[in-house]
């Protein structure tokens, strides 16, 4: 059979029975958008994640931590494994960080001229070398402290947590990092709402925000957790919760790593970080997924039917068909390339539904989702090779799902069909 006869017959048929097959094919579509919608929100907030974040990030820093003790006791993070660590080629700097094993409390808030004298909460606390805490804070330096005040750190999340929770639920105005810069906090080291024994109170003043710093709570230096240890009857602890290694390069840091996993610590790096949060996403996206899947092979299940309908409707014209010299690949072709038209056009449609989806639902997000850190201008991102595969994956659902139906097409005898035309 001629292309040109053949695109002809496979027109006259669609046209024929248009309504059936934008109704058995309709799931394609919605598939393909649901697919589209999905991994797009997926890859946007993976892209925000792994580019946005990671290039932040410092690549040569080298994260220390205690390995879980399973055989014996883990290794100490002490003062002879700092100085191991120092000595090691490539190392510039080595921060020590100890995190409070004791409770801890936040009683009054002074902010500018506002004051909240009897606000009071349980936090967490983090100490950190004081050259640490200047590094981290590029304010710390223009803020002046009261006798007896110490310097704190704070989390852009606490913020945000602030912001969108806090003041809202009590009335109170938001405020910007550099409205907060200076605040004043009174801390109390040993006691919370649920304990009292001894307490060490001290006067904190926030110098600035990083993203290392404890989410809920505060980061004071780590003398003071260490001294809050021994004040209020606690014994001074052996080692330190986890130290920061600044390394000249990345090799550096590899080669350090390798080193303290011989020694039996635990390392984490930034990109290891933010990879586990990117993998994290990934799953989260395949698993949602899933339901396109699921709609797609809905829609496979109505396209077989629909085939196989059509098959039993038209096989007095496949007899005609084959008696005037169309062989049984021309017969195999002709529902071939109805299907084909089908999952072309349904691919292409489930990929314009999804990108006006995307289009909607990225406006609605910018414009109602509160502020917070890191918040992306898109949250979503529509690879080429997504809106690819959208196409492709509607071709071949609407491909494959008619294929068995037209093998038995062109198995149909002309002589059987022709005693159906007789009767």
């Amino acid at each position: 059979m001629r292309p040109a006869n053949a695109l002809r017959l496979i027109r006259a048929n669609l046209v024929r029975h248009k309504r059936r097959t934008v109704l058995s094919s309709m799931g394609i579509t919605l598939g393909i958008a649901a697919m589209i919608f999905l991994v797009g929100l997926g890859q946007g907030v993976r892209r925000e994640v792994i580019e946005g974040i990671l290039a932040k990030l410092p690549l040569n820093e080298v994260i220390v931590t205690r390995a879980p003790g399973i055989f014996g006791d883990p290794e100490p993070l002490d003062d002879e494994t700092l100085e191991l660590l120092r000595s090691r080629r490539g190392v510039e700097n080595v921060y020590p960080a100890l995190t409070a094993s004791f409770p801890c409390s936040l009683k009054g808030v002074t902010i500018g001229p506002f004051s909240l004298p009897h606000f009071r909460t349980d936090l967490g606390v983090d100490g950190w070398d004081r050259r640490m805490l200047e590094e981290a804070a590029a304010d710390y330096r223009r803020i002046e402290l009261g006798p007896g005040e110490i310097p704190v750190i704070l989390s852009p999340q606490l913020l945000d947590f602030y912001n969108e929770g806090f003041a809202p639920a009590n009335d109170l105005r938001r405020l910007t990092a550099d409205q907060a810069i200076g605040t004043s906090l009174g801390i109390f080291l040993g006691r919370s709402s649920f304990e009292r024994g001894a307490y060490v109170r001290r006067t904190g003043r926030v110098v600035g925000f990083s993203p290392k710093a404890v989410v809920l709570g505060v980061t004071i230096p780590l003398v003071e957790v260490e001294s809050a240890a021994r004040l209020t009857g606690r014994s001074e602890p052996e080692s330190y919760s986890r130290v920061y290694v600044v390394c000249s390069d990345t090799k550096a840091a590899a080669e350090l790593g390798a080193f303290a996993q011989d020694r039996g610590l635990e390392i984490e790096t930034s990109r290891e970080a933010v990879e586990k949060a990117g993998l994290t996403i990934d799953t989260v996206t395949a698993v949602l997924s899933i339901v396109a899947v699921i709609i797609l092979l809905i829609a496979a299940f109505s396209i077989f039917n629909n085939f196989s309908l059509l098959v039993t409707e038209r096989s007095i014209e496949i007899g005609v068909l084959r008696c005037v010299g169309c062989t049984r690949g021309d017969i195999r072709g002709l529902f071939m390339g109805e299907a084909g038209i089908i999952g072309l056009a349904n691919g292409i449609a489930g990929v314009l539904l999804g990108w006006g989806a995307t289009l909607i639902a990225n406006a609605l997000l910018v414009e109602y989702l509160p502020d917070f850190t890191f918040k992306p201008e898109s949250f979503f991102h529509l690879p080429w090779w997504l809106i690819v595969g959208g196409v492709f994956l509607g071709e071949f659902v609407a491909v494959f799902s008619a294929w068995l139906p037209a093998r038995r097409a062109s198995r149909i005898p002309p002589a059987e069909a022709l005693r159906k035309l007789e009767a």
